[in-house]
């Protein structure tokens, strides 16, 4: 298993706006950056909100003065519509006792954004609000988290459920099951070849062999990547090659030498990162980018999480730390202790995506194991379960419900791959 750091960043947009403030004094840009604890064991929800609002509102009424504004609020956090609706209210009531008015653009002396976002210990509200051309002002209120949001997993319990696939004794870099013609058949990636297997009386039978050409040698450690597509069957991803195959039986495949970046999501438009052709991880850079972010830390793997508005990505960095990325800001979490394989997994449990991760058991056994990030604090979704060696790879089935485990078996050296699912409750 490959082994597997800490962020704080805000999304900021610049909007500007005209207006005076009480001095009569005119100013550029104000950014207020309000760090908020919105749930603590000694304090309700509601009072926390009500006071975060209130300090809030003052630093803005310091900047603004009396008069009307327009406010607009962006959600770039895991909290929910509701949460976000009794934040922007409380945060109204204040602003009205500073003298602030919600209006119109065309009624407003200027305006104010206010864009909700996390780091891993706080909520994070920046305000920015635009008045005249002088220089910024800035004011930072801070209130640590001391407790995460969202729920914990004895309240969302999942299990992990595998079954065993395949094994051959040359290393396995993915596989994938596929219905040809309606007849269940497997496809196992290796170095050197695509092996295509039907399902005959419970075992699977070779029924052919596409060879995989390429020019440049491969890494000591090479990975590869299936890609089930619609308007043909498969796309194979290796160090420097891509191999694109037949639409229909017998089965063919084209490799080419090719420095593309990978897929990352099965969908055509999805996030893309370009592969090091003579190592075994990730360059960190990406095309098109996650949001506005295109070049990240090199990485072994990575998971989506969607959310409200946006994608949360984890990735899994050569340095050993993870990293979550939301299209506009890296944070590095070196508090976790993962190997180097994570992958989404889609199921009706909990918020309807877990992670999967894997961890260093004592040499000979690996696990796996389901998260939840609800706060950007990763809560263990499930108990872990074991496999009788290495976990080499991780890859999620095309369709998201399941992943495959490649896993080395240090006792034989052979490699065996493992269908692994979610099912919920105990």
């Amino acid at each position: 298993m490959r082994k597997l750091s800490e962020f704080e960043s805000y999304n900021q947009r610049n909007p500007q706006m005209y207006g005076r403030s009480e001095r009569g004094l005119r100013l550029s840009w104000l950014s207020v950056l309000f760090l908020v604890t919105l749930l603590s064991p000694s304090v309700s929800r509601a009072s926390t909100v009500a006071d975060s609002a209130r300090q809030l509102a003052q630093k803005i009424g310091a900047a603004t003065g009396p008069g009307a504004i327009t406010l607009d609020v962006a959600n770039r956090s895991s909290l929910d519509e509701k949460s976000l609706r009794e934040a922007r209210g409380a945060l109204e009531a204040e602003l009205r006792t500073e003298g602030i008015r919600i209006a119109k653009p065309d009624q407003a002396m200027g305006s104010v954004l206010v864009t909700f976002s996390e780091s891993l210990r706080e909520y994070v509200w920046t305000a920015e609000i635009g008045i005249g051309t002088d220089e910024k002002r800035i004011v930072i209120v801070t209130l640590p988290r001391t407790q995460s949001g969202g729920p914990a997993a004895s309240a969302m319990p999942v299990t992990l459920r595998k079954t065993f696939l395949f094994s051959q004794p040359r290393p396995i870099l993915d596989a994938a099951l596929i219905d040809i013609s309606g007849s269940g058949h497997l496809l196992v990636l290796d170095d050197a070849q695509v092996g295509l297997y039907r399902q005959q009386a419970g075992r699977w039978e070779l029924e052919a062999t596409l060879a995989i050409a390429h020019a440049r040698p491969f890494p000591r450690d090479p990975r590869g990547r299936l890609i089930l597509r619609r308007d043909h069957l498969f796309d194979a991803f290796l160090p420097g090659t891509i191999c694109r195959s037949s639409a229909t039986v017998p089965l063919s495949i084209a490799c080419a030498d090719s420095d593309d970046p990978w897929p990352l999501t099965p969908d055509d438009g999805g996030v893309r990162a370009f592969f090091a052709p003579s190592r075994n991880f990730f360059t960190g850079v990406l095309s098109p980018g996650i949001g506005k972010i295109t070049n990240v830390p090199s990485f072994y793997s990575a998971a989506p999480l969607p959310r409200s508005g946006y994608t949360l990505w984890v990735l899994a960095t050569v340095d050993g730390s993870v990293h979550l990325v939301d299209g506009m800001t890296d944070q590095a979490v070196r508090s976790v202790k993962w190997g180097g394989d994570l992958s989404a997994l889609h199921s009706a449990c909990g918020t309807g995506t877990q992670m999967l991760a894997s961890e260093s058991g004592d040499g000979e056994h690996d696990s796996l194991r389901a998260f939840e990030i609800p706060d950007r604090d990763p809560v263990a979704a499930s108990a872990p379960i074991e496999f009788e060696g290495r976990i080499v790879a991780l890859w999620p089935e095309t369709n998201g419900a399941a992943v495959m485990v490649i896993v080395n078996r240090e006792d034989t050296g052979w490699y065996e791959t493992y269908r692994t699912s979610i099912s919920c409750g105990s």
